[in-house]
C-alpha cells in the first residue's frame, strides 16, 4: 500500500477543508510549529487505525460544520482504495465515547464497519490474521509512523516487556504471543476450576462420612430394637401411662410397641402436662393475689372517737347559735334606749341653757312668778334620766359579745366540717377494705372450686385460703413431676418404635452413599484428567513462550546487520558504536532491551536512553525504527511517516539521517515533516527526482488561523541548486 493523498475536514488543527496530494516518492512538509504538520500525520494514522495522539480526540475546536472527516487515498497493488472515517457523534464531550466507524472503497466496491475492518486488517497484515484491530493499529503506529514525541519512547518510555510485545507483533509473532496469553488465561481458569472442583469435593467427602456415621447408628438401633428387655420395659411404661388415667383401658389387651402407640401415649402425657401447667399458673396467680396486702381498715375506737367529736361540736355549734340570737335581741333593745337617751340629753341641754340665761324670781317673758324649786326638781329628774341612759349605753358591750359569738360559730363550723370529712373518709376506707377482702375471698373460692372438692371451706378460718392453695400447689407439682418422669422414661423407645422407619432410612442412606461414592469417583477422575491437561498446557505454554522468544531472537539476529548499518550511517556515539537487541525471559514474561557496546573494551550499556545524550539517543531510536520497518515489514504499507525527526538532532547526526533516508528510497515512500526550512531544502536537494517515474513534492504551510493552515504545494525539479545547511 502507498499513500496517494489525504482530505481533511474539521480534524485537529484543520477547521475547514484541506486536500494534500501525497502521490509522490518523497513528500516534504515544512511549516512553523503549530501550523498543522502533525495534523496531517495524525490524520493518516487516524484513518487507518482509529487512533490519534491528541487527548481531546480528532475534533477541531473551531469547526463550524461540526463534522470531522478524514479521507485517505491509497494505492493497493494498482487498486484505488479510499479509507474514510467520520465522527458519528461530534458533539460528545468525552473523547473516549467518540465513535468513528470505518469505510473502505475498493475501486467501485464499498465496505463499512466490521467488513471494512476485516478487509483492512487482512490487507495490512498480508494474511488472514485473527489479530484484533487494536493490536494491528498499534503495530502500524510502531512500524510506520515515527511521531516526534515518541523518538525516545521506545528507549525510555516503555518497559522491556512492552518493547518485546511491540517487536513480536512487528515480526509476525504477535499471534503467537496472543496464543500464549490466551493459553495462560485458560490455564489460570483451569487451575481455578480444578481448585474449586476439588474444594467442592471436600463437601461430598464430608457428607459421605456423615452418611456412614448415620448408617452405623441406625444399624445399632435396629439391632437393639427387638430385644426382650426393651419389650418388657415398654409394657411396664405403657401400663404406668394407663394408670395415670390419661388413656382408656385396653381391655386386657397389651399395648403393642409401635410408633403409633408411642405417639398416642406421648400425646396424652403432653396434653396432661399442658393442663397441669395451666392449673399451676392459675394457682400461682391466686397465691400471688393472696400475698398482696389488703387495704388497711380503720379501728372501731377511731371511728367512735370521731363520731363523739362530731356530736360534741354539733352541740357547741347549736349553743353558740342560741347565744347569738339572744345577743342580737339585746343589741336591738340597747340601740332603742340609746336613741331615747340621746333625745333627753338634747332636751336637758336646751332647758339648762334657758335656765342659765333666764333663771329669776319671775319669768322674763310673761312676768309670771317662777318657782325655782320646781325647775330644780325638773333638772334633777332629767339628770337622773340621763344617768340611766348612760348606764344603758352598755349596748356596745353586747355588740362586741355578738361579734365574738359569730366568730366562734365560724370556727366551730370549720372544725365540724373537718371532723365530719375525716369520719366519712374513714367509713369509706372501711367499706373499700371490706370490698377488697370479699373480692379476694370470692376469687380464691372461684379458683379453688375448680380443683379438689375435698379441701376445707375457704371461709372456715383465717388463713384457710393460703393453706388450701399450698395444698393444691403441692398436689399439682407432684403430678407435674410424675408426668415429666414418665415422658423422659419413654424416650428410650423412640428407636424401637420407629424400627420400620429406621430400616427405611438405612436403605435410603445406603442408596445415597452408593450414588455419592460413584459421583465422587467420577469427579475425582475428572479432576485428575484436568490436572493432566493442565500439565500439558503448562508444557505447551512454556514451549510457546520459548518458541516466541526464539523466533523473535532469530528475527532480531537477522535484523542485526541492517540495524548496525543504519546506526553507523547516522554517525553514533564515538565509542559505543556496536548495537544489538537482547531478549530474555524473567518472571514468566519476555523482555527486550536495546544494548550498546564498546567492542574495544567490552563495555555494555543496557539502558541507552539513560546513558546517551538526547541527540545520540534519538539517532539510535531512528535507527531502530527504520531497521524494524525495512527488516520486518510488518504491514503492506510501503510508506514511512517521519514527523519532524530533526528535533534534538545535531548537524552530524542530521546529515547522516539524510544519507540514510536516500538509501531506503527504493524501498519506501517517505513522508517527512519539519519546521526547519534549511533541513527541508536539504531533503529536496538530496532526495530530488532521479528518473522520470520518480517524484518529490514539496508542501509548505504558510500560515495558520481559525480556519486552518494555508497550504502551498509544488513538485521538486530534477535539478536544484546546491543549498547549504544553515538556519533560515
Amino acid at each position: 500500500m502507498r499513500v496517494t493523498g489525504v482530505s481533511i475536514a474539521g480534524f485537529g488543527g484543520v477547521s475547514g477543508e484541506v486536500d494534500i496530494d501525497l502521490d509522490a516518492d518523497v513528500v516534504i512538509v515544512v511549516g512553523a510549529n503549530g501550523y498543522g504538520k502533525t495534523t496531517i500525520c495524525n490524520a493518516i494514522s487516524w484513518a487507518i487505525s482509529g487512533k490519534t495522539t491528541s487527548t481531546q480526540g480528532p475534533r477541531n475546536l473551531y469547526s463550524k460544520s461540526g463534522t470531522t472527516t478524514v479521507e485517505l487515498r491509497t494505492d493497493f497493488d494498482g487498486d484505488d482504495v479510499v479509507i474514510t472515517r467520520s465522527l458519528e457523534n461530534p458533539g460528545e464531550t468525552d473523547a473516549k465515547k467518540l465513535r468513528a466507524p470505518l469505510r473502505v472503497r475498493v475501486n467501485e466496491a464499498s465496505l463499512r464497519g466490521a467488513d471494512a475492518e476485516v478487509w483492512l486488517r487482512q490487507n495490512l497484515a498480508g494474511t488472514d490474521t485473527n489479530e484484533d484491530f487494536a493490536t494491528l493499529a498499534q503495530s502500524f503506529v510502531d512500524s510506520i509512523y515515527l511521531k516526534q514525541e515518541s523518538l525516545r519512547e521506545f528507549l525510555t518510555g516503555r518497559q522491556d516487556t512492552e518493547r518485546f510485545d511491540a517487536v513480536a507483533s512487528m515480526v509476525g509473532a504477535g499471534r503467537l504471543r496472543e496464543f500464549a496469553d490466551e493459553l495462560q488465561s485458560h490455564k489460570r481458569a483451569w487451575v481455578r476450576a480444578v481448585n474449586q472442583a476439588d474444594s467442592a469435593l471436600e463437601g461430598d467427602r464430608a457428607k459421605l462420612e456423615d452418611l456412614a456415621a448415620s448408617l452405623s447408628v441406625l444399624e445399632t438401633e435396629i439391632t437393639k430394637a427387638n430385644t426382650a428387655e426393651v419389650i418388657g420395659r415398654w409394657q411396664t411404661w405403657s401400663n404406668d401411662v394407663e394408670a395415670l388415667g390419661l388413656v382408656a383401658t385396653t381391655e386386657a389387651k397389651e399395648w403393642e410397641l409401635s410408633e403409633s402407640a408411642l405417639t398416642k401415649l406421648r400425646a396424652a402425657l403432653n396434653q396432661e402436662r399442658s393442663t397441669i401447667e395451666q392449673d399451676e399458673a392459675a394457682l400461682l396467680a391466686a397465691q400471688a393475689e393472696l400475698n398482696v396486702p389488703l387495704p388497711e381498715s380503720p379501728d372501731d375506737a377511731e371511728v367512735i372517737e370521731l363520731e363523739r367529736q362530731v356530736a360534741d361540736l354539733t352541740d357547741q355549734k347549736e349553743q353558740v347559735e342560741h347565744d347569738i340570737q339572744l345577743l342580737r335581741v339585746a343589741v336591738g333593745e340597747a340601740d332603742a334606749v340609746r336613741r331615747q337617751a340621746s333625745s333627753i340629753r338634747e332636751e336637758l341641754a336646751s332647758m339648762a341653757s334657758i335656765l342659765l340665761r333666764h333663771v329669776a324670781d319671775s319669768c322674763a317673758a310673761c312676768g309670771q312668778e317662777v318657782d325655782p324649786e320646781a325647775y330644780r326638781r325638773r333638772l334633777e329628774s332629767i339628770a337622773n334620766e340621763t344617768e340611766n341612759a348612760a348606764r344603758r349605753e352598755g349596748a356596745e358591750l353586747q355588740r362586741t359579745k355578738l361579734q365574738a359569738a359569730e366568730k366562734r360559730l365560724g370556727e366551730l363550723s370549720l372544725q365540724l366540717k373537718t371532723v365530719s370529712d375525716q369520719h366519712r373518709a374513714m367509713l369509706e376506707q372501711r367499706a373499700s377494705a371490706q370490698a377488697a377482702k370479699e373480692h379476694r375471698e370470692s376469687r380464691v373460692k372461684e379458683i379453688l372450686a375448680s380443683f379438689s372438692d375435698d379441701l376445707p371451706d375457704a371461709s372456715a378460718e383465717a388463713g384457710s385460703e393460703i393453706q388450701r392453695l399450698a395444698s393444691e400447689l403441692d398436689r399439682v407439682a407432684r403430678r407435674k413431676s410424675q408426668i415429666a418422669r414418665t415422658l423422659e422414661a419413654g424416650r428410650e423407645f423412640d428407636a424401637a418404635a420407629s424400627l420400620d422407619s429406621s430400616k427405611t432410612r438405612r436403605d435410603r442412606i445406603e442408596i445415597e452413599s452408593k450414588a455419592l461414592r460413584s459421583s465422587l469417583a467420577s469427579k475425582e477422575q475428572d479432576i485428575a484428567d484436568r490436572r493432566r491437561t493442565n500439565d500439558v498446557a503448562t508444557a505447551l505454554l512454556d514451549a510457546v513462550k520459548s518458541d516466541a522468544e526464539t523466533f523473535v531472537a532469530d528475527r532480531l539476529k537477522q535484523l542485526k546487520p541492517l540495524l548496525r548499518q543504519f546506526y553507523a550511517a547516522i554517525d553514533p556515539h564515538p565509542t559505543f558504536r556496536s548495537v544489538e537487541i537482547a531478549t530474555r525471559q524473567f518472571g514468566g514474561k519476555h523482555r527486550l532491551t536495546p544494548m550498546l557496546r564498546d567492542d574495544e573494551v567490552q563495555v555494555d550499556v543496557t539502558e541507552p536512553g539513560e546513558t546517551l545524550s538526547t541527540s545520540q539517543a534519538n539517532a539510535l531510536a531512528v535507527s531502530l525504527f527504520l531497521s524494524f520497518n525495512l527488516g520486518f515489514a510488518p504491514t503492506h504499507v510501503k510508506s514511512l511517516i517521519l514527523d519532524d525527526p530533526l528535533q534534538n538532532l545535531d548537524d552530524v547526526h542530521l546529515l547522516g539521517l539524510v544519507d540514510l533516508l536516500r538509501k531506503i528510497l527504493p524501498h519506501r515512500q517517505l513522508i517527512v515533516t519539519t519546521h526547519n526550512h534549511a533541513f527541508a531544502s536539504l531533503l529536496a536537494r538530496k532526495l530530488r527526482p532521479v528518473s522520470e517515474d520518480f517524484r518529490t513534492t514539496y508542501v509548505r504551510f504558510t500560515k495558520w488561523d481559525r480556519n486552518g493552515p494555508g497550504v502551498e504545494q509544488w513538485d521538486v525539479p530534477a535539478e536544484t541548486s546546491p543549498l547549504k545547511l544553515v538556519a533560515p
